[in-house]
């Protein structure tokens, strides 16, 4: 079989590149399981969209994404950004204050009393910064979205062996192609050499908190992070980078050191709240966090999402497409 573009990875880069390319290259997809199936690092109902860092590199790029997340839902006439406001708190909130006012983006300071007033459920005798142009993405959503309006061929349940810039080889046949894309997430290092990523495996909860809840995020290390799932009861909490070092084809088994960091957490934002379930999800890291988007050898690969890629989806596709449209 011959096409211009394969894709190896149905999740939201993958996707999201195929997307970018519609219209320009015949493009095929190819998921080892399902799209957006639980041993994904795409899966789940809902991310965080913020612009909050302390980097200013990353607020420009959420301020750049936030116009792709725009132009999706124009073309789609879907909503995926729910409007909601995230409290910043711990060592970190000050220099994201200090990102956001340089980059002209809303924000303000709280007092921990302020706090108390507005957000009783996180009045933790904390002052905080509050984001106003932040959101609750709805993930799964965007899944089924970029697939149904990528233009490509999707191929589920088709795991790839082995490839190089110009093949992909599966159990059933070999795929000509004049660019390769690589977007398998923690899989991604058993395919293209020289990745440098690890796999752990990170833990979340869901609880029944109470509604009109904001976003939130404690740079207290380890951090902790929280968001509401838009149209449910459900309020979502997690350690970033929390959880142990995996092999991604090993089984997901909750680990209990990571479980009880996670009940931890809970305990001191949310203590009120009913524990509904823990979920674990595998994050597929760079050193640093930042993101690999680059072309190796021949082959254009987007890994490294570390955790906090999602709210770039649309973006990073632009820039993987730009990769490929540079080699062909």
């Amino acid at each position: 079989m011959k096409t211009d573009v394969v894709i190896v990875g149905g999740g939201l880069l993958g996707l999201a590149t195929a997307r970018a390319l519609r219209g320009e290259r015949e493009v095929l997809v190819l998921e080892q399981a399902s799209v957006g199936h639980v041993r994904g690092g795409s899966h789940g109902a809902t991310r965080i969209f913020r612009l909050g860092y302390a980097d200013p590199h990353y607020v420009e790029m959420a301020q750049r994404a936030a116009e792709c997340w725009r132009a999706l839902e124009a073309e789609t006439g879907t909503q995926l950004l729910h409007p909601t406001p995230q409290l910043t708190f711990g060592p970190g909130a000050d220099a994201v204050y200090d990102a956001l006012v340089a980059a002209g983006a809303p924000v303000e300071r709280l007092a921990a009393d302020e706090v108390a007033r507005r957000f009783p459920a996180f009045a933790r005798g904390d002052d905080a910064v509050l984001e106003l142009g932040s959101a609750v993405i709805a993930a799964h959503r965007t899944l089924e979205v970029l697939r149904d309006h990528s233009g490509a061929v999707v191929r589920e349940h088709v795991r790839v062996d082995r490839l190089d810039a110009h093949h992909v080889e599966t159990a059933h046949e070999r795929i000509d192609a004049r660019t390769v894309v690589v977007c398998a997430g923690p899989w991604t290092r058993a395919l293209v050499p020289g990745i440098d990523t690890i796999a752990t495996l990170e833990h979340v909860a869901y609880l029944r908190a109470g509604s009109g809840l904001p976003l939130f995020i404690d740079f207290t290390d380890p951090a902790v992070y929280g968001l509401p799932t838009p149209g449910s009861d459900l309020y979502k909490v997690a350690v970033h980078h929390g959880g142990p070092t995996i092999d991604p084809d090993e089984d997901f088994a909750p680990d209990p050191v990571a479980v009880a960091r996670l009940r931890a957490a809970i305990a001191r934002w949310l203590p009120a709240a009913e524990l509904v379930e823990v979920d674990v999800c595998p994050y597929d890291n760079t050193s640093d966090e930042s993101f690999i988007i680059s072309r190796r050898d021949g082959i254009v690969v987007g890994a490294g999402t570390s955790g906090h890629a999602f709210k770039f989806g649309p973006l990073l596709g632009e820039q993987l497409a730009d990769l490929v449209r540079r080699g062909s």
